[in-house]
């Protein structure tokens, strides 16, 4: 074997254990915050819309919440296609029996502004400095603590029952992609079906 062929072999062996590693890496990835038949750890008690502070117990559906986490209503302009796809599929959320409630790190005004030239039909929360985020181990780790937004989740979509248990999580690696609705309308159905 000449040098050539030992070189060529040598980069197709790192090549395939590079490989390798990043398949292995996808699939041990968790989504983050509280796992399914957990019970959700805060009862949100953030400022909505208006200003009006709102917990669990003011956001209920008939089944219970589907809270839906992203970056801003503001700036992201993903999280902003998200947020109006939500909105054009309330009405079957709300024929499921779920209420839809979304969380953002922007401060109310800029809240208000997007409920208000949307026409949102469900409840928007304002989580201004990302404590909620951070409580529930959603924040995206791209953001380091001192930048500007330290409070900014990955996308992730729960759906929590009556009783404060995440029933279904929906969750994404990176900012652009985020959960199909298609799934987590299908998702809720079959919890309904099953209990």
């Amino acid at each position: 074997m000449n040098a050539r062929h030992l070189s060529l072999g040598l980069l197709l062996l790192v090549a395939l254990a590079c490989g390798v590693d990043t398949v292995q890496a996808e699939e041990s990835w968790t989504p983050p915050g509280p796992a399914i038949g957990a019970r959700f750890p805060t009862a949100l008690n953030l400022p909505d819309q208006a200003g009006v502070k709102r917990d669990f117990a003011t956001l209920q559906g008939e089944k219970g919440t589907v809270v839906v986490f992203v970056r801003s209503a503001d700036w992201c302009s993903f999280c902003m296609a998200q947020l109006r796809d939500v909105n054009r599929r309330f009405a079957s959320f709300r024929d499921l029996g779920w209420s839809v409630v979304a969380v953002s790190v922007d401060p109310v005004s800029e809240v208000a502004e997007f409920y208000d030239e949307q026409v949102i039909q469900y409840v928007m929360l304002a989580d201004s400095d990302g404590a909620v985020v951070k409580s529930l181990g959603i924040r995206d780790p791209s953001y380091r603590p001192g930048k500007k937004e330290p409070g900014i989740p990955q996308p992730v979509i729960f759906a929590v029952d009556r009783k404060g248990i995440v029933r279904a999580k929906f969750a994404e690696r990176g900012f652009r992609t985020r959960p199909d609705l298609d799934e987590v309308l299908a998702e809720l159905g079959r919890l309904n079906s099953a209990g």
